[in-house]
């Protein structure tokens, strides 16, 4: 079905295309799976966690990974939708066992990719254990940067006011996080 559109751009473009060769399409690169095997959805999510200076996880068996995306917060699980989402500031809950074995991570952003084979990848920036925030400067931080803020806004600097408001939201999301 798919095939046979590929075909029929591919006829219309040869004339027209000179030199060029056609181009190439997505359904040029699927394996077809001939053997008829199905397997159905894994027990475990194979999870991978990676920041530019460290991999925390990498083919972790897990249960479930909450994450906080920029579209609202969103659980992984074995058998999730391929996904692709820009992760805010906030927590990324893993859960080894399902309630039992539970790691949290506070990451100020990145990427996470779900893709069909049941695994996840999160790329953040930076990652923290969340017993490793420290409340009163997380509270400290937070009131510098809403005072910053405040003085920038009245001086018109767009990029002061972009850097103050970045500051906030973290600020806001360790926060949050710590539960203050």
């Amino acid at each position: 079905m798919f095939g046979d559109h590929v075909q029929e751009f591919v006829k219309k473009f040869e004339p027209l295309g000179g030199t060029l060769a056609p181009p190439e399409f997505p359904s040029n690169f699927v394996q077809k799976d001939e053997s008829g095997s199905q397997e159905g959805t894994p027990d475990k999510l194979k999870f991978n966690f990676f920041m530019p200076h460290d991999t925390v996880f990498r083919g972790e068996q897990v249960d479930l990974v909450l994450m906080p995306a920029v579209t609202g917060d969103f659980g992984v699980m074995p058998g999730h939708v391929p996904t692709v989402a820009e992760l805010r500031p906030g927590l990324v809950t893993v859960h080894k066992e399902l309630d039992k074995t539970v790691e949290k991570y506070f990451v100020s952003g990145g990427f996470a990719f779900v893709h069909e084979d049941s695994t996840a990848d999160v790329c953040a920036v930076e990652a923290v254990p969340l017993d490793d925030l420290d409340p009163e400067a997380i509270k400290a931080g937070l009131a510098e940067y809403t005072s910053k803020l405040a003085s920038v806004q009245a001086k018109g600097d767009d990029y002061e006011i972009a850097a103050a408001q970045v500051g906030v939201e973290v600020y806001s999301a360790m926060n949050a996080a710590v539960g203050n």
